[in-house]
């Protein structure tokens, strides 16, 4: 009787040890079952960042091609015999200045206004057609001067650099001074990069109030950073105002709108 019981108390003691131990492994099997799952987020989540990766290393390169590529045939097409500022940043990119270029050469324009002077101002300079003239706007005394320099230092003529300090449009807008613009009139050609529309995402929108009137009939309108909603609505709103005209969205570097004769 004693051994029976001392039998039974065995295996009790022997299945309760197996059912810890079923637990513990079941417990263990779970565990490795979330730690691989969670492993496999981790590693699906690692090729998405590593796919991002190389699309965005791909369309980096993609762009430094093309900006390159751009670069050489404005250095070919305006035969530079002096150093030219650097094209980053803050400063027209080769590609929207390569489309300056092409532009001017196709409609050979008589004047052409310019917001925001800068090495846009020297390469539209350096491709006028003969008897041509720019007139360049800047909100800055210091960027107008070093535009005044560097056409000096290329010996280029034809151009006036006019400082007009930004100061209330209208209850809504603040835009260079309006005097500045008094005496234009048949602009064959806008070139819209300017004033700074970083911080106000309507800080140009005024050029078209105030110089719509003042072009000519087969007026070319350029608009720089047109990637930004501000100038995208703006150069649609030109378009909107010049019959017989077409708008046509660049993929540049920082985007760009022609709006131009069909």
């Amino acid at each position: 009787m004693i051994d029976f019981i001392m039998v039974s108390f065995l295996v009790v003691v022997l299945l309760l040890v197996v059912l810890v131990l079923v637990l513990y492994v079941a417990r263990t099997v779970r565990n490795i079952g979330r730690k691989l799952n969670a492993t496999k987020k981790e590693l699906g989540q690692l090729k998405k960042d590593t796919q991002a990766g190389f699309k965005n290393s791909s369309s980096l390169s993609n762009d430094i091609y093309r900006q390159s590529e751009s670069y050489a045939q404005l250095i070919s097409l305006l035969k530079l015999t002096q150093p030219i500022p650097l094209t980053r940043s803050w400063a027209a990119s080769p590609d929207i200045l390569l489309t300056l270029v092409e532009k001017i050469r196709i409609y050979k324009p008589k004047l052409i206004v310019e917001l925001g002077s800068g090495l846009s101002t020297l390469v539209m300079a350096k491709s006028l057609p003969r008897g041509s003239r720019i007139i360049s706007f800047d909100n800055s005394e210091e960027f107008a001067q070093a535009t005044r320099e560097l056409l000096k230092h290329h010996s280029v003529r034809g151009v006036e650099v006019r400082v007009a300090p930004l100061e209330p449009y209208n209850s809504e807008l603040t835009w260079y001074s309006k005097k500045s613009f008094s005496d234009l009139k048949k602009i064959d050609m806008l070139l819209i990069d300017g004033p700074p529309g970083s911080q106000d995402p309507n800080a140009r929108s005024a050029a078209r109030l105030e110089l719509l009137a003042k072009l000519s009939p087969k007026a070319v309108v350029i608009i720089d950073d047109a990637n930004r909603e501000g100038e995208r609505a703006l150069a649609q709103g030109f378009a909107g105002d010049l019959p017989g005209h077409t708008l046509q969205f660049l993929r540049h570097e920082k985007g760009a709108a022609v709006i131009a004769p069909a």
